[in-house]
């Protein structure tokens, strides 16, 4: 789940006065009076507010940072039925000031028939273009959102049930970035040691991005998406001969670049990277492609298969703390609001032994013995464990690190169990952590309709510093003979197991 969006809240306050039915509706559904129909709503910015008010002859917006402006004018709020039909949208927005950091908007809804006990689906937009029946293709550019004269497109919905009240409070709306933040900046030590970073560029991007996230049709409110359901990137890839640069934010010490989504994960050849070039005492230090979007070594090394995609709504920190034979990397990736502490992100690669077969004790008298067999399992209605596929796995360090298996098929379908040296099962995931210990681990087939289907089995892990959702792979598949699983291809993060 995503855990926490942006603190722009909309509070919104349908103000409806009833009377008798327009029109003859079933059920006694009333038609909402046209008379005075208004929508109101509260809109948080951030705690420093801009004095400016809208509709003046220069280009006004309200809040002063980048990251939470909203352009004059720049602010719709619609109304679609259960069908996915656009209802309408409040016209005439005016607002006022509720306290130093709050305003508050009310517009006009008096056009909108709305149905008291009828559900609609509130979506706002900010910085978007001008709202189509279908929203799903709003599309803004690499130009809408570049710093600092640009604006960041911001969505957010919900779902309301209409009562026939005369005052509805329709509770609060949070709201998505729809790009995603890159910072690449010196640390304290580097800047106090004379080193300067004069600029950054990056070579891989989108030029365009959607407005809304996937997925926001099928879900009542925006905190109900996850951070899988919310990518939704556009393929417009473009690439920069010089690179696209970074907007300067601390001078000398701190670049920042805004973007639109990348599918990182499924493009092979145009992968984006990051250049930058630093200067000490008038020399020029260029490091060409030295950042990527992914998993660094202790010696600032990319970790292959590590890689993570662009993702609206979240930052992609990355702080060059030295200089070896590259850049020494600090680096986070958060949801937006999460990312002002600059956490130290020191990447640890577990240390584990591929998983072997199930006869631990022979393999452990015979090690040169070949640990892998094929990988089948068989559906036992008696005894469900007797047809497992079954491994024995041991991951030593980092201690207390947490690992977690995994198939790609539904949990109806597949059950996963865990097992100490004592044949005890552990059935709680905070149990299966690097250990100077062994597991058996059983992939236990549970519907005999899935014979002849493959499954791929494979082992994750989270780094303490890392978000949740950001889980990785191990390298369980070898590429030699006596570790590489038969049938499984050549992907080294999976196990290919039939069920005969």
């Amino acid at each position: 789940m995503i855990k926490r969006l942006t603190h722009i809240m909309l509070m919104l306050i349908a103000m409806i006065a009833m009377t008798s039915c327009i029109y003859d509706y079933p059920h006694g559904d009333e038609i909402i009076d046209e008379e005075g129909r208004r929508v109101v709503f509260s809109l948080r910015i951030d705690e420093e507010l801009a004095t400016r008010t809208w509709g003046d002859d220069y280009d006004a917006y309200l809040g002063t940072s980048f990251d939470s402006r909203i352009k004059d004018g720049a602010l719709q709020v619609l109304f679609y039925d259960h069908s996915g039909h656009l209802m309408g949208k409040a016209e005439s927005i005016m607002y006022w000031s509720e306290s130093s950091a709050v305003y508050t908007f009310v517009g006009d809804i008096s056009h909108i028939n709305l149905i008291a006990g009828n559900t609609y689906k509130v979506v706002v937009l900010v910085n978007c273009p001008e709202a189509i029946e279908k929203i799903s293709s709003l599309i803004y550019s690499i130009d809408d959102i570049s710093y600092p004269d640009g604006y960041i497109p911001m969505v957010g919905f919900m779902q309301h049930t209409l009562s026939t009240d005369n005052l509805q409070q329709l509770g609060t709306i949070d709201v998505l970035r729809s790009v995603a933040k890159t910072v690449v900046r010196l640390s304290d030590a580097m800047y106090d040691n004379g080193y300067r970073l004069t600029s950054a560029s990056i070579d891989h991007h989108n030029a365009e991005g959607y407005c809304m996230p996937k997925g926001w049709e099928s879900v009542s409110r925006t905190n109900d998406l996850s951070q899988e359901e919310c990518h939704n990137s556009l393929h417009s890839h473009h690439n920069h001969g010089d690179g696209l640069s970074f907007a300067s934010t601390i001078a000398g010490k701190e670049m920042t670049i805004y973007l639109p989504e990348f599918n990182v994960l499924h493009t092979a050849d145009n992968r984006p990277s990051i250049s930058v070039t630093l200067n000490r005492d008038g020399a020029d230090m260029i490091y060409s492609n030295a950042i990527s979007f992914c998993q660094n070594d202790s010696n600032g090394e990319a970790i292959p298969g590590s890689e993570y995609n662009i993702t609206r709504n979240h930052l992609y920190n990355y702080t060059i703390s030295g200089i070896s034979s590259s850049l020494l990397l600090e680096y986070e990736v958060v949801e937006w609001e999460d990312g002002g502490t600059w956490n130290r992100g020191v990447f640890q690669y577990p240390t584990y032994h591929n998983p072997v077969i199930p006869d631990l004790q022979e393999y452990l008298h015979n090690p040169e013995k070949p640990i892998t067999t094929s990988p089948v399992m068989t559906y036992n209605n008696v005894n469900p464990e007797a047809g497992a596929f079954s491994v024995w796995f041991r991951m030593t360090e980092p201690i207390g690190q947490k690992w977690m298996p995994v198939v790609d098929q539904s949990d109806m379908d597949y059950t996963i169990k865990v097992y100490d040296l004592s044949h005890r099962e552990l059935t709680s995931p905070s149990q299966w952590v690097a250990a100077d210990t062994w597991y058996n681990i059983k992939v236990i087939p549970r519907n005999a309709d899935k014979a002849g289907d493959i499954v791929n089995f494979g082992i994750t892990y989270t780094q303490d510093w890392m978000p949740a959702e950001m889980s990785m792979y191990l390298l369980i598949n070898g590429e030699s003979e006596d570790i590489a699983w038969p049938n499984s291809g050549n992907s080294p993060q999976r196990i290919a197991i039939l069920q005969q």
